[in-house]
């Protein structure tokens, strides 16, 4: 009789995503049990910081149109959060002087050892409720995560920058187009300049004098 073993299914993430968590959770070891928030620089638009077992990954108010929040308006926040402990944690509550309030939509628990998502339109949601003045683009907004277990986190949350932006304003060539420089290849296949280096010289026209002779 044989028996065929089936492997444990892996669930994958985001690379940039899981490389941040594993910065981040050894940036956090080294620093002790003093520093409990720190503000992390990665690569991606958003806020980054740990505390405990929890980790805050690309945190950032979802892009707008125009110029940044307007007072009053509301907006959302998206975030990843990773769990590297064992035990499950949640994110209880999350605020801002900056907003009349934020509500967090769905279930917020994030199990031990698990990456999750709160980006996308399906799962859990965190809306940040009458902005109480304008935030434009560039400027950040202080926010406070606190989870069940791990405790608070203080983080400042900036707006994401969108991918394209509609603009008035002209598009300047910096570098008008250039010449076929010498490197790149004539229309034969050789470089142009060593065609230009291996065609001939043009002769000299030669002078022939005659010289007659008397007698």
């Amino acid at each position: 009789m044989s028996r065929t073993a089936r492997l444990p299914r892996r669930v994958l993430f985001p690379a940039a995503l899981v490389f941040a968590a594993a910065c981040l959770t050894l940036s956090g070891c080294a620093a002790g049990k003093i520093s409990q928030t720190a503000d992390q620089v990665a690569a991606i638009d958003g806020a980054n910081g740990s505390i405990g077992d929890i980790t805050v990954l690309n945190a950032r108010l979802a892009p707008t149109e125009g110029q940044g929040f307007d007072q009053g308006a509301n907006g959302r926040l998206l975030l990843w959060v990773s769990n590297g402990g064992l035990s499950a944690d949640k994110l209880s509550q999350v605020s801002t002087p900056a907003a009349a309030s934020v509500r967090i939509v769905g279930d917020a628990s994030i199990p031990g050892q698990y990456l999750s998502d709160m980006s996308s339109l399906t799962g859990t949601r965190v809306v940040v409720t009458n902005f109480t003045q304008d935030i434009p683009y560039g400027q950040s907004i202080p926010v406070t995560f606190s989870f069940a277990n791990a405790g608070t986190l203080n983080l400042d949350i900036p707006i994401e920058l969108p991918s394209e932006r509609e603009t008035d304003r002209p598009t300047v060539v910096i570098q008008p187009p250039h010449p076929t420089p010498l490197w790149e290849e004539a229309p034969g296949g050789e470089a142009a300049g060593a065609t230009a280096e291996s065609s001939p010289k043009e002769s000299s026209p030669v002078t022939t004098a005659t010289t007659t002779t008397n007698g």
